[in-house]
């Protein structure tokens, strides 16, 4: 199997999801934008939907993970609100699928990578100790949240520029983390959770 042929035809498919509806773009037109034959297609591929969360996973599955070392979290997501604001057309058209393979589910899936890494960072850098329960709500409430509001972000027509809408993420996050802090007796002014 050769990625080279597998980037072709998702270069394709992006290109015609600039343009086309999700539900008009069959195998075919794909194969014919990406001049190759048409059954290529299923060596690589079960449907369109099977391409779709290929990409999902290569463009922001790889990048998350390729960037966990960053030094601190909100590097990465100004740089994947970079990518999203590249590909903005792209993503407004694969926001209007639902289901399994909806942008929502799969952005949410990688996403929890990194706020796991916010949480573990709270926890360490405070000695915090949180229920698995308590973590686990987070984990899904701050991933959620996330998700939520960049998918809205993606649908506006004039948006708010990255800068404004990372600032109002890692704002949001800090006040969320200091707020836990400040409840369990753990928020000391002096280290007080920031951003950057």
């Amino acid at each position: 199997m050769s990625v080279t042929i597998q980037k072709k035809i998702a270069t394709a498919f992006k290109a015609l999801m600039v343009d086309t509806p999700f539900k008009q773009i069959s195998v075919t037109l794909i194969m014919t934008t990406a001049g190759i034959r048409r059954q290529t297609f299923y060596d690589y591929f079960p449907d369109k939907y099977a391409l779709l969360t290929w990409i999902y996973d290569q463009e922001i599955g790889e990048y998350v993970a390729d960037h966990l070392t960053y030094p601190h979290w909100t590097i990465i997501l100004e740089q994947l609100l970079t990518y999203f604001e590249d590909n903005r057309t792209f993503y407004q058209n694969a926001i209007t699928i639902n289901g399994q393979n909806s942008f929502e589910t799969h952005f949410n899936h990688h996403l929890r990578q990194l706020v796991q890494i916010v949480i573990n960072d709270l926890t360490q850098l405070h000695h915090l100790t949180l229920s698995p329960t308590y973590q686990q709500f987070l984990l899904d409430y701050l991933s959620g949240a996330i998700v939520a509001y960049t998918a809205s972000w993606l649908r506006t027509d004039q948006p708010q520029s990255i800068q404004q809408v990372s600032a109002a993420l890692q704002i949001t996050l800090t006040d969320t983390i200091n707020g836990l802090l400040l409840r369990t007796g753990h928020l000391d002014t002096k280290k007080e959770y920031e951003v950057g």
